[in-house]
């Protein structure tokens, strides 16, 4: 960058790649950190019963433009606001990780969906995406802290964000499951306790 046979075009290029890496590596510190604080019970995480509608639209706001980007055809199917017990920030977090992952391994022009189902005991939050799916194989692994399938190797990704949010839901006291076909797309829900009114 300081040499001046550099072209201020090339500079440019290199700025702007230095940049994507500054932010990579931004999300990976900032991704282990919660991972840690999560793990030894640092950030005195708490949960209350709280409206889930305004969570999922924190969510979604946070990646819609990724999802223009793309040109991907998103849907939040229309469902009364119930109170769960969740912490805000934190399930925000979680439905991020979900969507971002969808829009990550979804071609141009998919679908994503969001659909809420309720439960005697819980509420399941729905995401799913006609994209390249994971193998059946699979399916427990991707779960796993630094799992990072061989398909998507050469994809940009640290195998965190799946762990992080299972730990998340742990501390909710719920749960997430995947159901997914590979080279269809994928379901992963989050179950989160019901709260009476």
């Amino acid at each position: 960058m300081s040499k001046e046979e550099i072209t201020p075009e090339r500079k440019t290029v290199f700025s702007e790649k230095m940049q994507r890496q500054v932010d990579k590596l931004r999300w990976i510190v900032e991704s282990l950190s919660k991972m840690v604080k999560l793990e030894q019970n640092i950030d005195g995480f708490e949960g209350k019963a709280i409206g889930i509608k305004q969570t999922i639209l924190d969510a979604v706001d946070t990646i819609y433009e990724k999802l223009e980007k793309k040109e991907i055809n998103f849907t939040l199917e229309s469902f009364e606001d119930r109170l769960l017990y969740h912490n805000r920030k934190w399930t925000a977090e979680v439905f991020v990780n979900l969507l971002e992952n969808a829009v990550k391994y979804t071609d141009r022009g998919g679908t994503i969906s969001i659909c809420v189902k309720s439960y005697d005991l819980y509420t399941e939050i729905q995401i799913v995406d006609n994209g390249r799916g994971i193998r059946q194989e699979e399916t427990t692994d991707i779960f796993k802290r630094f799992y990072r399938s061989p398909e998507v190797e050469n994809m940009e990704g640290s195998g965190i964000g799946l762990y992080l949010s299972n730990l998340i839901l742990e501390k909710e006291k719920g749960y997430m499951t995947v159901d997914s076909e590979h080279g269809k797309g994928s379901c992963f829900s989050v179950f989160l306790q019901n709260c009476k009114n």
